[in-house]
């Protein structure tokens, strides 16, 4: 039995070592991330503006019902299209009724201007349950652009040559008084989590933390903003402590079950 508890802790340790080589391979953060602090105040007296291209006070989108507040670009041929139809996907399978909450997209990009902005409204508000009423897509200049995306932790590089930009995926939920509750990294998202945001932000209710293992991955993974998902290594030293952590918890039951034996 010695041998075999031996044996076992050999294996677990060049399981650690290994995670940890992976680990000290890993590239550094990239410029480019999205993190959140739950409970930030938005700036409500910003300006941006409307479809329209009429300005419109950031303030105006809160009230009673929650803010869902997806960002990116209008022009984005990558993620940001695959992320609002997401957004779109998952509240339309919440449940939630048309009214109880307002969705707004705006543009990480000043050149984005009305033309655009109303061209994806267009595009998305049949997709949305309660239509072009609870869907805004805003657009705003350097200065207040600068304000929103501090306030959310958001920040993006823009390619000097092709003016691209490299951003993370994801959105936040808010409060009528324009809180941060919850935020959802990704592209695609479970409509029962986004529903519980929505109703706590409705009912008042503390901002709800993500589960454990949504806290343990976004602890220790580099996130790919270009990919949209966390690294292939970050993945790598995640699925090395689950099987790190299911050795020990069979080792501890071997152990027990050996010594109660006669």
């Amino acid at each position: 039995m010695r041998r075999a508890l031996r044996l076992l802790f050999c294996m677990a340790l060049c399981c650690s070592q290994a995670a940890g080589a992976q680990a000290l391979r890993l590239p550094p953060q990239p410029a480019a991330g999205f993190s959140p602090t739950i409970g930030t105040q938005l700036p409500l007296d910003a300006m941006l503006r409307d479809e329209s291209g009429a300005p419109i006070r950031l303030g105006s989108l809160f009230g009673k019902a929650p803010v869902v507040l997806v960002p990116g670009y209008y022009s984005c041929p990558n993620l940001c299209s695959t992320l609002f139809e997401g957004v779109l996907q998952a509240l339309a399978l919440s449940g939630m009724a048309p009214g109880s909450y307002r969705l707004a997209g705006f543009s990480i990009d000043p050149r984005d201007g009305a033309q655009a902005a109303a061209g994806k409204r267009a595009a998305y508000a049949s997709l949305l349950p309660g239509g072009a009423a609870d869907l805004r897509m805003l657009t705003a200049g350097p200065a207040t652009l600068a304000r929103l995306e501090q306030a959310l932790g958001y920040r993006a590089v823009q390619d000097a040559d092709g003016g691209e930009f490299a951003h993370a995926a994801g959105f936040v939920v808010a409060d009528g008084a324009g809180r941060i509750v919850r935020y959802f990294p990704g592209v695609r998202f479970e409509p029962a989590a986004l529903r519980t945001a929505l109703q706590a932000a409705q009912d008042g209710q503390p901002p709800a933390a993500g589960s454990l293992g949504e806290r343990l991955l976004l602890l220790c993974s580099h996130y790919d903003p270009g990919a949209g998902a966390h690294s292939a290594a970050a993945m790598m030293a995640v699925r090395t402590a689950a099987l790190l952590a299911a050795l020990g918890l069979g080792g501890w039951i071997w152990y027990r079950r050996a010594g109660s034996r006669p």
